[in-house]
Parts: C-alpha cells; sequence; structure tokens
C-alpha cells in the first residue's frame, strides 16, 4: 500500500491506494499489511537508461579516504561513512534519522506514528532528498548525494553480480533467493520487516486505526517478529560485512537513478517495516515512483563522493 503525502508548507495528506500481493510464504498467519507498497519494480541506472558509475565525478579527498569500517568518517551531524569497494563513494552506514533532516530546517512531515529523533526520517520524496544532499554539500564542503543503484546493489553484496550498464528494469529480481541477510527465512536480528509483532492485540489494533478500510488477504513472515510495528531507531538490526545497517528493512531507500531512459520515476530500494513479500525483500528487487512520492514506508540514506575509492 501507498500513501502520498502532501508538502510540509501544503499540510493536507492525499488519498490511499490498495492493491493486494502474493506473500512471503504461502503458510504464514493471515493479518493485514500496513503500509506495503505496491509499485512496479526495475532495476536503476544514473541519468538515463543504464546504471553506469560516475567515478571520475571528484577528486579524492584525503579527508575521506583513510576512512574504514572500523573507523568510519563522521561529519558535523553525527553520520557516519564508510567505503563500499567496487565503488568511489563513502556510503552513511545508516538511513538519514529524523534529527539529521530536522537540521535542514525544512520542516518534517511526521506520520502517523511516534517516532524518535533515531528513527529514520520517512514522508521525504525524490525531490526532498535532492535538495537536502545540496544543502548537506554545502554545509559540509563536501559533495554528498544519493547513491546510484550500482552503488547500492555493491552495499548490499551483489554489485559484482550484475552489469552496471544494464537498465533498471532489467535487473530487477533477477537474483532470486538472496537476501541482505543471505538466503531462506529471516531470524534473529535480521531487520525491520513486517513480521509476527503484528500479530496481537496491539498490531491488530494499530493496523485498524491506520488502514480501516481493509480488512482480510494480508500475511506476516511467519516464526519471525522484530519487535518493531512501524520504524525502529537505525542501527538496531544486525549491520552487514561493510558496517553498513538497515539496507534491507525499516524504510525503502531513494536512489540517483531514474527508471529507464523514457522516464523519469525514480528508483527505490529494500525493505521496509511494512513489507512482508518474498520477492519485495530480495536484494536485487527495485521499486520505483514519481520523484514527488512522500509516504511513510520511504526514506534515504547519503554517499559521499570523492573518496578515492
Amino acid at each position: 500500500m501507498i500513501r502520498q503525502k502532501k508538502s510540509p508548507t501544503r499540510g493536507a495528506k492525499c488519498g490511499r491506494k490498495m492493491g493486494m500481493m502474493k506473500w512471503f510464504f504461502p503458510a504464514g498467519v493471515m493479518a493485514c499489511c500496513v503500509g506495503c507498497i505496491v509499485l512496479l519494480f526495475a532495476g536503476c541506472e544514473t541519468t538515463g537508461g543504464g546504471g553506469r558509475q560516475n567515478s571520475a565525478e571528484a577528486p579524492p579527498d584525503p579527508a575521506l579516504a583513510g576512512a574504514t569500517k572500523e573507523n568510519p568518517y563522521v561529519n558535523s551531524l553525527g553520520m557516519k561513512f564508510v567505503p563500499v569497494p567496487g565503488t568511489n563513494i563513502l556510503m552513511q552506514t545508516t538511513e538519514v534519522t529524523v534529527d539529521q533532516w530536522s537540521a535542514f530546517g525544512r520542516g518534517y512531515n511526521a506520520p502517523d506514528f511516534a517516532q524518535g529523533g533515531d528513527h529514520p526520517a520517512v514522508n521525504v520524496s525524490w525531490e526532498d532528498a535532492k535538495a537536502y544532499c545540496a544543502w548537506l554539500s554545502a554545509k559540509e564542503g563536501k559533495k554528498y548525494r544519493l547513491p546510484t543503484d550500482h552503488e547500492w546493489s555493491c552495499a548490499v553484496g551483489i554489485g559484482h553480480l550484475e552489469n552496471p550498464a544494464a537498465s533498471p528494469e532489467s535487473k530487477s529480481g533477477k537474483i532470486a533467493g538472496v537476501y541482505p541477510w543471505g538466503s531462506g527465512k529471516p531470524s534473529g536480528r535480521a531487520g525491520n520487516y513486517m513480521g509476527q509483532e503484528w500479530n496481537n492485540a496491539a498490531g491488530v489494533a494499530a493496523f485498524k486505526r491506520m488502514f480501516p478500510a481493509l480488512t482480510s488477504g494480508w500475511t506476516l513472515i511467519p516464526e519471525y517478529n522484530d519487535g518493531h510495528l512501524f520504524t525502529a531507531p537505525v542501527g538496531s538490526y544486525a549491520g552487514n560485512s561493510q558496517g553498513i545497517y538497515d539496507l534491507g528493512g525499516n524504510v525503502l531507500e531513494w536512489c540517483e537513478d531514474r527508471y529507464n531512459s523514457s522516464s523519469s520515476w525514480r528508483v527505490l530500494r529494500g525493505g521496509s517495516w511494512g513489507n512482508g513479500y518474498r520477492e519485495l525483500l530480495q536484494s536485487s528487487f527495485r521499486r520505483y515512483f514519481t520523484p514527488g512520492l512522500r509516504n511513510d514506508i520511504v526514506g534515504f540514506r547519503v554517499v559521499l563522493a570523492g573518496s578515492g575509492g
């Protein structure tokens, strides 16, 4: 399900769209799925139909070149950045938080559920995220931007299995059975998805409050409980081998790329707190939507260009 929100300066919320989907495991408990995004799926590229990375966009920055997983680069907002093998960037280890977004001074379009300052910022469009990157670049004197689709794939561990020049559409879901946590069903602290934390009185009440029109036809991930109905503080779940967190859960993340060379739609990667369907959670799955979309399962993280690779 997708709920688009207008700009904080305009106030009003847009209507809600519903759509049915298949679910993660057929034997799962039937329930209502909150925030399940019904978008089309695509791969990525930087500006047109391919995913080429501009490795010469900035000269190596000595202040960034020494960053490691154990010793990340930290900016004035406390954002941490680590290198991503196969790229020339440092990636933020978490999604941009409510507090980090609020420093922008543009106002925050809060969702219909409680959040702390260390939760991921939501209801942020691709256009909003681009404006944030421009502001942060000017503030810090370094080049901040959204990750390209190929950089995001490298961060989640599948970049070497994909052609960076291929179109977003052609790569979507093509690496079957590979998830940010590995393979099989999620377990332990795999990430913030839609599991059995919804299968109780509090979860049912929260769903009915937010989505009173939807009453049946949805399934939760069986035998998995991540402990959070909605967003969780960033970094609450296990990071990957590169020290990057929440690539597979909490919120969907905007990429720099267009869906294809004939579309203005932009790519979203990763799963969210409202996703439980197997295909949606695969590392290679892409979603896309208009650059003005705002939704409470959509956020972003930023990268620093010019690390020297």
